[in-house]
């Protein structure tokens, strides 16, 4: 008889095989994508590899910048490790040896999130370069002697190293009695004569002879916040009776200064550490780097809007001097630009690529490119028989969207180096009219029209009084800038006419330079004649009359002033005919990305607003039907929490424990005071000792959360700390 699960009259075992199987297909990252105007399938994978390109750049330009700025700190602290141990100071009475522990304090500043990424940099390094014994610990291996000692064994051997009576060892562990300095010795020693008996085949062995015989030390390196790396005190100080065993050298990462190593470590153990000190890049030159090389340059088509690049930098300065946090908001910002907008499939590094995509366009996503803000005025501009192409055909549409896009890359390749010079001429101004750094004045030129702001009038106004001596390097640096920038551009993008202005700003800087060897004889004649009329003088009321009638002359404008006039009205025309705002050009949208109210919401936390949404309305985190509730009703379905938050609520300033927990109780049963004569005095006493001990949790998860604490104005009572709702 058949089986009531199966419809086959026999049972049986079938062989299906694994490629004919039916298997769920693995939804890939584009998927994800939002459909939007028609959008094909492959043209949101095209959106996913444009991110993906354009992030992998942005990160390999970032991280080649971060080793640049880490490379002089390293290197200097390389040198301190390789002689660490070659500096031992010698008493010529008896010839003692004095033993010290060389140490590098090296000044990390207060960005704790990137030190991970600077000392594992930096152990990298020692181990390519001076030794591979290096034991990195952070703050939190630091806290028991015993699990410090076994991390620092661990690292030094290579493997998992464990006690003799561990009852689970590893596969590759390592059985170790107990872990203190002479077991660390007796390795040391062990090593070093197995580097200098086997043979050289080895890379590693070669390595190891190396080291052996220039006698480059073994390296520790506590990292992040040595306030909080508190190891044993007398351990310290017997490190200093191993060195003659093992050579040790030590590196601190400091946040503030030196002088904490002397406030955390009594005199006897610091009095014998060598201690130098290595200052690290801070961050927020860091950061000014990356914006300028990677937000500042027309290399990425990704360009942040005026508000997201104020959140971004203000928050980097405000809140924890991270770079990796900063790289991680313009990250988001990028994956935001690409996933949520459908135009970013333009936004693309190679213009060959773009102009394919363009052809592929379907007539949905073209008017997704007609509704555009910047695209509407710019159609709004033309002429009527342009305005009926433009709406119309097709076509016509992707040839003009295909020239915008390319008149927006020479703009950004003219914009950038033109905003530098600006930069250049008017950040040493008195009271920094437009910013003392880059950022600032491209924060200005992102937001509006730069030229047209009064700042930007006060500085003009400053450059026409400058000296020759503080006007001519100035310019000298614009021309080296536009050189560079026009020797670095792409020959489709090569702008003729900024190179025209380039060259005359540089045939100013020679009459700049003719001009002062003229204008010094003629000083030289007109103090010589000044001298002359002087002396004729008969007194005093003469000297006055003459001084006074020279006062009220008009004082004619020298050669100098012409010139300065000249040149300060060339720049005033570059800067008006380049520095445009990005916002006022048509399809900015494409390259773009403004949105600060979602970016807000996904970097910055806001613990309050979450906490009281979760205990005011439930439903939103748990997504369960139980929890559903109306506004300003409560609910037994609600956890104790919730009722006791939404029942304080309605409470005021001192909250009577005894009346909460009734209100407390009445919630969960309501009807236990109508059948409290159905039911046994003993199952009564246990649900209300339930009940109370639910009470009394709920109310301690509240006062840890911060919505009330204890008063001393009434015993029973509780004060109440929060007002409003979220």
């Amino acid at each position: 008889m058949a089986d009531e699960t199966t419809s086959s009259v026999s049972k049986g075992c079938f062989l299906i095989n694994k490629s004919t199987a039916k298997s769920p297909r693995k939804r890939s990252a584009e998927d994800y994508f939002p459909e939007v105007c028609g959008e094909s399938h492959s043209h949101r994978k095209l959106r996913n590899a444009n991110y993906n390109e354009c992030w992998n750049s942005i990160k390999k330009e970032i991280e080649h910048l971060q080793t640049q700025m880490n490379s002089k700190i390293f290197s200097d602290l390389l040198e301190f490790i390789k002689s660490a141990h070659k500096m031992s100071s010698l008493v010529s009475e008896g010839s003692v040896v004095i033993h010290e522990i060389p140490t590098a304090a090296l000044i990390t500043g207060v960005n704790m999130p990137d030190h991970d990424v600077i000392f594992s940099q930096l152990a990298k390094e020692l181990r390519n370069q001076v030794t591979p014994f290096v034991a990195l610990l952070r703050s939190k291996d630091c806290t028991v002697m015993k699990a410090t000692m076994k991390n620092v064994i661990s690292q030094f051997v290579g493997h998992e190293v464990q006690e003799e009576d561990d009852s689970t060892p590893t596969e590759q562990g390592k059985k170790i009695s107990s872990f203190t300095m002479p077991v660390l010795c007796h390795w040391y020693k062990k090593i070093t004569k197995k580097a200098l008996i086997f043979s050289l085949n080895s890379t590693r062995l070669e390595t190891l002879l190396m080291w052996t015989l220039s006698m480059a030390p073994s390296v520790s390196v506590f990292k992040q916040g040595f306030t909080a790396c508190l190891t044993s005190h007398l351990s310290l100080f017997l490190c200093s009776l191993y060195l003659s065993e093992l050579p040790l050298v030590l590196v601190f990462g400091i946040a503030t200064a030196v002088t904490t190593v002397h406030r955390v470590l009594p005199h006897a153990v610091s009095s014998v550490l060598a201690i130098e000190r290595f200052q690290s890049q801070p961050s927020h030159i860091c950061v000014l780097e990356i914006i300028s090389k990677v937000l500042m340059t027309a290399k990425f088509p990704f360009k942040l809007g005026a508000r997201v690049f104020r959140f971004l930098y203000e928050n980097f300065l405000f809140h924890d001097f991270s770079l990796q946090n900063f790289a991680r908001g313009l990250q988001f910002c990028l994956m935001e630009h690409y996933f949520e907008s459908p135009l970013s499939v333009l936004c693309s590094v190679s213009v060959d690529s773009r102009n394919d995509i363009l052809d592929q366009l379907s007539h949905k996503q073209v008017e997704m490119f007609r509704k555009t803000i910047s695209f509407r005025r710019y159609v709004e501009g033309e002429t009527p028989s342009k305005q009926l192409k433009l709406l119309l055909e097709d076509s016509f549409t992707k040839d003009v969207i295909g020239q915008l896009l390319d008149d927006l890359d020479k703009y950004h390749w003219c914009f950038f180096p033109v905003l530098q010079c600006l930069h250049i001429v008017t950040n040493n101004l008195p009271r920094y009219p437009l910013g003392k750094k880059a950022c600032d004045v491209y924060e200005n030129s992102l937001a509006n029209n730069i030229y047209d702001k009064e700042e930007y009038k006060e500085a003009m106004s400053l450059l026409r009084v400058c000296s020759r001596d503080e006007l001519l390097p100035l310019l000298q640096k614009c021309v080296d800038v536009l050189g560079n920038a026009l020797e670095g551009t792409d020959p489709k993008m090569y702008c003729q006419e900024l190179k025209e202005s380039r060259d005359l700003i540089a045939r100013l800087v020679g009459q700049f330079e003719d001009l002062s060897a003229a204008q010094e004889n003629q000083e030289q004649r007109s103090n010589s004649s000044q001298k002359e009329a002087l002396s004729t003088v008969a007194n005093r009321f003469e000297l006055q009359e003459r001084l006074m009638n020279a006062a009220k002359q008009k004082r004619k404008e020298s050669p100098y002033d012409k010139l300065r006039q000249r040149v300060v009205d060339i720049l005033d025309d570059m800067f008006r005919k380049y520095l445009s705002c990005p916002r006022n050009l048509p399809l900015n949208e494409v390259m773009y990305y403004d949105n600060v109210q979602t970016t807000r919401k996904h970097l910055v936390g806001m613990p309050r607003v979450a906490i009281q949404t979760a205990l005011s309305n439930p439903q939103h985190y748990l997504q369960c039907q139980c929890c559903q509730t109306d506004v300003g009703t409560v609910q037994d379905t609600l956890p104790d929490i919730c009722i006791a938050y939404k029942l304080h609520q309605e409470c005021g300033r001192l909250i009577n424990l005894y009346d909460w927990l009734q209100a407390f109780i009445a919630v969960l049963e309501p009807s236990t005071e109508q059948e409290s004569s159905k039911g046994t005095p003993k199952k009564k006493q246990k649900t209300d000792e339930q009940l109370h001990a639910r009470f009394i949790q709920a109310v301690s998860e509240l006062q840890f959360l911060g919505f009330i604490k204890s008063t001393r104005q009434k015993t029973d009572h509780v004060q109440r700390l929060t007002w409003g709702a979220c």
